[in-house]
């Protein structure tokens, strides 16, 4: 793998056993940074100062849990691969190590090749090889092109398949065992070894703008090793798949915009209909119950025009924090046009029985709300506004008051006129009438 060139170059730590393992890094890895310390400790807190591109750890016969002490250093260590190195003797340390965290163990004295496989870094001779042989990336192919097209839409759908998508193209690109896709702390991975990786050969960072956010982990190659074209190749898929994430991260982005209020950053109604569509969609197969609460503040405009439009704005802004405040993770609440607000309360409880409406849970919510309202402090209002301010409400359910979205939200627009025509400062209910108390 070739290194990326930036103004800092992130550096080797050598770990203990510097007497024996500091020469071997330094001839098979400089002019690369490397950096020694004596024991576990001090590995730890050198990890946490500046970047760590891989980290070869010695054995500490001092130390009596080493394996504990690794499996901290790797923690912090994050992404960038911890290998123990140690003598035949101790070999069975080293397997216990790995098993608490350590990505690999190599025996002393180790190879040059080894060492650049395990820490995934390029050694002296094959960063000379790539300076006296410079080679250009081979042009994807069709099949290539037409699988990292169905990649794209995967990503910004937030499907979790993509990674798999992702690390299998990889397999193909470079004739790979196996390959891993880590993005985001999520993985995804493909080949012969999917259950049991083959152990990592070249590693590539995916970033997004100067941020990196995973990394490309290739195992063996079918072919008998990777050659030039092939490194070549994973840097520019490094480079490819980190656009990708950009591009869906910047798409996600668009569409958030897209669902949400921008006064008061609530889902607007076109993400209220489209989410109130796929619950009765569920609810229909399942059988369960979904209700609609359409509530708006009860004479708003005399707020605005005796207070003005700056503190009309605040009032809905605080409105819409104390209801979600009040509701559950499940409920969805929702801006849906000057003062008036529509909740979606979803309760996957089962196949519905002859009779039964929805749950108590709304009429808790509903409450909790209210008190809440009654106390709140509207602060443009001033303090003697406290408990001033009242809403009134309608409640529909599905599938007893309507069969559609539009539909549903009609019927509950519908029951909050009878809350009105009834006193306002109240709920009603279709079927139950006015829940005020």
């Amino acid at each position: 793998m070739s290194p990326r060139e930036t103004g800092q170059e992130a550096r080797l730590l050598v770990v203990t056993d510097l007497d024996r393992l500091g020469p071997i890094a330094r001839t098979c890895f400089a002019p690369s940074p490397i950096i020694g310390v004596r024991n576990y400790l001090t590995g730890i807190a050198e990890i946490r100062q500046k970047p760590i591109r891989a980290i070869l750890v010695g054995h500490d016969a001092g130390c009596r849990k080493p394996e504990a002490a690794i499996a901290a250093m790797k923690t912090v260590a994050g992404e960038a691969p911890v290998v123990f190195c140690c003598d035949p003797a101790y070999e069975p340390v080293a397997r216990r190590i790995v098993a608490h965290g350590a990505d690999d163990y190599l025996i002393f004295p180790p190879e040059p090749a080894e060492l650049e496989r395990a820490l995934g870094m390029p050694s002296r001779q094959t960063r000379q090889r790539w300076v006296e042989t410079p080679v250009v990336a081979p042009v994807p192919s069709a099949e290539e092109l037409a699988r990292l097209a169905d990649v794209l839409p995967r990503l910004i759908s937030g499907d979790t398949s993509a990674l798999d998508a992702m690390a299998a193209l990889i397999c193909t690109a470079l004739n790979a065992e196996d390959a891993t896709i880590v993005l985001d702390g999520r993985t995804g991975q493909a080949g012969r070894s999917r259950d049991k990786s083959s152990g990592t050969v070249l590693v590539e960072p995916i970033c997004d703008g100067e941020q990196r956010v995973g990394q490309i982990r290739v195992g063996k190659s079918l072919g008998g090793g990777f050659t030039h074209e092939d490194t070549a190749k994973l840097r520019h898929y490094g480079v490819l798949f980190g656009r990708m994430v950009e591009g869906a991260r910047r798409v996600e982005g668009w569409q958030r915009l897209a669902m949400t209020d921008d006064l008061t950053e609530l889902p607007n109604r076109r993400h209220l209909l489209d989410f109130l569509d796929k619950k009765l969609a569920q609810a229909a197969k399942a059988r369960s119950n979904v209700t609609v609460l359409y509530f708006d503040i009860d004479d708003f405009k005399v707020y605005n025009d005796a207070y003005g439009h700056d503190a009309g704005d605040e009032i809905l802004r605080d409105i819409g924090r104390l209801f979600v405040q009040c509701s559950r993770e499940t409920d969805l609440v929702a801006r849906y046009g000057g003062d008036e607000f529509v909740v979606v309360f979803w309760d996957p409880e089962g196949p519905r029985t002859l009779g039964s409406r929805h749950p108590e849970g709304v009429r808790d919510v509903v409450k909790r709300f209210r008190n809440a309202l009654k106390h709140h402090t509207f602060t443009r209002l001033g303090p003697e506004a406290t408990g001033r301010l009242t809403i009134s409400g309608g409640i529909a359910h599905y599938p007893w008051d309507a069969r559609t979205g539009p539909e549903l939200i009609e019927a509950a627009d519908h029951a909050l006129l009878h809350a009105k025509e009834a006193g306002k400062n109240r709920f009603w209910i279709i079927g139950d009438g006015d829940a005020s108390t």
